[in-house]
């Protein structure tokens, strides 16, 4: 095969490339000689258990047995704690067993602290001394895994640092270095943090210390083909494993429908990720885009069947799969401890009924999916590589590597080296698995567009000039927004998504515009409405600012649920709107 890229694509990725990347390989000594001196805490669970955690999934994969994890991400680190020791209670009361329990802290917990000064704070307990890491291992039985705003995000040093010293043997969702982190804007610092980070946890090898990759937090939320993830995935690997000499595994599923292509999935990473002393796969999350939200209660429908399915697939290729369950009130509010612990009961006990189903299965049709998942993103992995080194990228240093990769559109990237377009000619690409979320929000703009195209808002939109952007990395609802709005003939200028308040007001300013639509759902709605009307007010231009989504945030300090803030970001002069309709009806009013 000749050249993968054409010169406009080559011209393209060269003009990524970053300039004064410093010595990778010294950074990553650095890190590893500050590794080889931590001090790691002995974890209740070891106690109990008389293992590390990853021995003692080692062991469940032995026995073909699930792991069973949840997510916590209270307010606190006191609630924190309290949750972890509940979850311990339900242990010791219902005879099942939450061995694991995946921490959601605040963003800014993989800001460095001198870069957090003003910036929106969303969901979650705040981590700031290492205190706080050791009060969490050290609360119960129950095993923290300390992954999201860690490695993978600027302040990945420290967070590595506690996130060790305190117990925890996983560490970060590394493919979320594509994500912007507020107040860091200066991606060859932050990723020449990460490769530090890298250093720390390639020097503990030993002690198996994993970094973690979440693909639907990255890019794989954004690809056409679920196959591609994988691809992705590898490229993870190849940095964290290839490159920086540590461990990794893979975790996915939030964005996953189709539960054949979620097990055929899991079960192809498990084959390219595993080791003989660690399982290749993190954790597997359930769906979440079938989530209801006019009737809570029928969640349970469709995550019973998914674990049950998982749960037989593990029984019958034992791969050490941890299962992350999802409460049934995850699309509307922030959930409850108790509702984390009535969801992992629910799913624990379908283990007691998936001997009734053994006999009916046949898993020809996965594994055949599995071994064809390998296949194509092996090829995809090695078109990516070969594709970046024809534009001038220097493949063997992570840190440009990563810089460049973040550079790169997602949707772009799958288009150059998808196997579909590379070897087949294609146009666009052809899927072996269609990706749900991508295919969900262009099943919803067809529909929005078919809905209203017979409405007054064609003829009122036309040329109207719109600046849309989503404020953290769901894309699904401005993507929606941005949709209807071009095909209704408007001039959108979409900034995509985790773009900070300055940077949308940047971005609607360098094309002049000041109709603004800002899509949130991660709770820092209302100190990202603050901070855009005082930066906006700051600049003397009149803009209109319409925020929809999921708009809530803590009011109090001591709250410990969010609130919905709608009333409070009308007060500040902006426009909320709760519809697409409700958008074009309030956006075409002068």
């Amino acid at each position: 095969m000749g050249k993968l890229l054409n010169k406009a694509n080559r011209d393209y990725i060269a003009s990524l490339i970053p300039d004064n990347i410093p010595d990778w390989k010294k950074v990553w000594q650095e890190g590893y000689e500050i590794g080889k001196n931590l001090k790691i805490e002995t974890i209740p669970f070891e106690k109990k258990y008389g293992m590390k955690p990853v021995d003692y999934r080692m062991k469940l994969k032995e026995k073909g047995e699930m792991c069973w994890k949840i997510n916590t991400g209270l307010s606190s680190v006191e609630e924190q704690v309290a949750a972890m020791k509940e979850a311990e209670k339900f242990n010791e009361e219902t005879g099942l067993n939450i061995s694991m329990a995946h921490q959601l802290p605040q963003n800014i917990t993989g800001v460095p602290k001198d870069k957090r000064e003003g910036l929106p704070i969303s969901l979650g307990f705040m981590l700031n001394e290492p205190e706080d890491w050791e009060a969490i291992t050290m609360a119960s039985s129950v095993a923290p895994v300390f992954g999201d705003n860690h490695l993978g995000w600027p302040n990945a040093v420290e967070t590595t640092i506690n996130s060790i010293e305190a117990g925890s043997q996983w560490t970060g969702l590394f493919s979320t270095y594509v994500q912007v982190a507020p107040g860091c804007p200066d991606e060859v610092w932050n990723m020449t943090e990460n490769v530090k980070a890298l250093g720390i946890v390639a020097s503990r090898y030993d002690d198996k210390i994993i970094v973690n990759g979440q693909s639907d937090d990255s890019y794989g939320a954004y690809f056409n083909d679920l196959a591609t993830s994988l691809a992705w995935a590898r490229m993870d690997q190849y940095i964290v494993c290839d490159l920086c000499g540590a461990r990794y595994s893979y975790s996915f599923g939030n964005f996953t429908q189709d539960i054949m292509h979620k097990t055929a999935l899991w079960l192809a990473a498990s084959e390219v990720f595993s080791k003989e002393d660690q399982p290749g796969i993190g954790f597997v999350y359930p769906d979440t885009i079938s989530h209801w939200d006019h009737h809570i209660q029928a969640n349970y429908g469709f995550q019973i069947p998914e674990v049950l399915l998982l749960i037989l697939a593990e029984k019958h290729f034992k791969t050490g799969c941890a299962f992350l369950s999802v409460p049934i009130t995850e699309k509307v509010a922030i959930p409850t401890v108790p509702e984390m612990l009535d969801m992992t009961g629910a799913c624990q006990r379908a283990q007691e009924v998936a001997y009734y189903w053994e006999p009916l299965m046949n898993w020809d049709p996965i594994e055949r999916l599995r071994d064809q998942t390998i296949e194509l993103s092996d090829r995809m992995f090695h078109y990516m590589l070969d594709g970046l080194a024809e534009a001038g990228v220097d493949i063997t240093n992570p840190i440009e590597l990563m810089v460049v990769l973040k550079a790169i559109d997602p949707f772009t990237l799958e288009k150059l080296f998808h196997p579909s377009i590379v070897e087949d000619g294609n146009e666009t690409i052809v899927p072996l698995m269609p990706a749900a979320l991508w295919n969900a929000t262009q099943n919803e703009l067809a529909n929005q567009i078919t809905l209203l195209k017979d409405t007054k808002y064609p003829g009122l939109l036309k040329d109207h000039r719109i600046c849309v952007a989503s404020a953290d990395v769901h894309f699904a609802g401005a993507a929606v927004i941005a949709g209807v709005m071009k095909e209704f003939g408007a001039d959108v200028i979409d900034g995509g998504n985790q773009l900070e308040a300055i940077d949308v007001l940047d971005l609607a300013d360098e094309n002049n515009i000041t109709d603004i639509c800002v899509s949130l759902h991660n709770g820092q709605a209302l100190p990202y409405a603050k901070l855009i009307v005082k930066l906006a007010a700051e600049r003397g231009r009149k803009y209109r600012f319409f925020f929809g989504g999921v708009l809530q945030s803590f009011l109090n300090e001591d709250d410990d649920v969010p609130s919905d803030v709608t009333k409070e970001i009308q007060e500040l002069g902006i426009t909320t709107v709760t519809t697409v309709e409700d958008l074009l009806d309030k956006i075409t009013q002068q």
